[in-house]
């Protein structure tokens, strides 16, 4: 292959920020006062768009990048691709725990249900973080080697069809926070021309606000500080 290929920092960039939002639930949902209702729903759905931001990774890599990678390097790729399929099978199953434990504390108030959420997510975030560590590892090295750039930039257009613009900004904020500042500008690169100079602007802001109403600072631990 020649060309550009896909640049593994995409992927850690994405990955920072799951590592980052998810580290910190626990915390947000055991600091939610008895009885502030108002709080347990922006908390709520703080936590439901990021397990559904996850969801549709976990959901895009499955049909578009293990596909592509056994039918380039199957012998090399098989065994990590099946480990990632099964990663993902488990870290689905605990995003639904949470899921439920989630419907069940939006619909209750109760301070069991939401020291049952925060035990979910406690049980999550390990299994999380070990499935995101071994993909870094072992995987992206091989997206680099056989995934041209091109064909990564039409996977993440084919994942974003469904996306609501209203919410880009604050979903490009909360990866930027952490990124590499290259990768954020050859992101921002790709985007319509018209487009370009206002997400630069305003999707840190909007992040900065939303971190401000969810974390109680614009600027929250980053992943490596937890």
């Amino acid at each position: 292959m020649t060309g550009a290929m896909f640049d593994g920092r995409e992927m850690s960039m994405l990955h920072d920020m799951f590592r980052r939002e998810f580290a910190l639930m626990p915390g947000l949902v055991r600091a939610v006062a008895q009885g502030d209702h108002e709080r347990v729903a922006v908390v709520s759905s703080h936590i439901g768009n990021v397990s559904t931001d996850l969801h549709h990774h976990h959901v895009g890599e499955d049909m578009f990048v293990w596909p592509l990678l056994l039918e380039r390097c199957a012998d090399e790729c098989g065994p990590l691709v099946n480990l990632m399929e099964n990663q993902h099978e488990a870290v689905a199953a605990l995003v639904d725990e949470v899921a439920e434990s989630l419907a069940a504390w939006r619909g209750s108030f109760a301070f069991g249900d939401q020291e049952a959420l925060a035990g979910a997510l406690d049980r999550l975030i390990p299994v999380l973080k070990e499935h995101l560590h071994a993909e870094e590892e072992h995987v992206v090295p091989l997206m680099e080697k056989h995934i041209p750039a091109a064909e990564w930039d039409e996977i993440v257009q084919k994942g974003a069809v469904n996306a609501d613009p209203d919410t880009m900004p604050l979903t490009f904020g909360m990866l930027m926070y952490e990124a590499d500042a290259e990768v954020v500008e050859n992101a921002i690169a790709k985007m319509p021309p018209e487009v370009q100079p206002i997400i630069r602007r305003i999707a840190p802001q909007a992040y900065a606000t939303h971190a401000q109403l969810i974390h109680g600072t614009p600027t929250p631990p980053r992943s490596t500080e937890m």
